[in-house]
């Protein structure tokens, strides 16, 4: 009982710090990026046209996803807003999607494989 205690608890903590790292961060109206370890794939905002890029960097038969997320200000929780894939092809994966406003949003990157996915910073853009 009480590893599941502590368990809950690290989870609730875990939730309650990329809360606060949302509500924390300041703005960052420029290009960002988040990149898998071992050199497997990245993401990457390009603030001119608001464009997203994934791409899978190594040819180990498994592909990346990357996903953005933002805030639901009606319920105060995180959303997954669009995901795109790659794997299996040349080039990369990606599209555009308007972050446009004092929302934060950030980028989820995750491999096929397994292992934790890694996240960027905070993209907040203010017109």
């Amino acid at each position: 009982m009480t590893r599941t205690m502590i368990k809950r608890g690290a989870l609730t903590a875990a939730a309650a710090a990329v809360l606060i790292g949302f509500a924390a961060a300041p703005a960052a109206a420029a290009n960002a990026g988040v990149e898998l370890p071992y050199d497997r794939g990245d993401m990457t905002f390009i603030d001119d046209g608001d464009v997203f890029k994934v791409c899978d960097t190594k040819a180990d038969g498994h592909g990346v996803t990357g996903t953005l997320r933002g805030i639901n200000h009606l319920t105060g929780k995180i959303v997954n807003l669009k995901s795109w894939d790659d794997g299996g092809d040349s080039g990369c994966g990606g599209g555009n999607y308007d972050v446009r406003g004092n929302s934060a949003h950030d980028m989820v990157l995750c491999w096929h494989g397994g292992g934790p996915c890694k996240v960027s910073r905070v993209l907040k853009e203010n017109e």
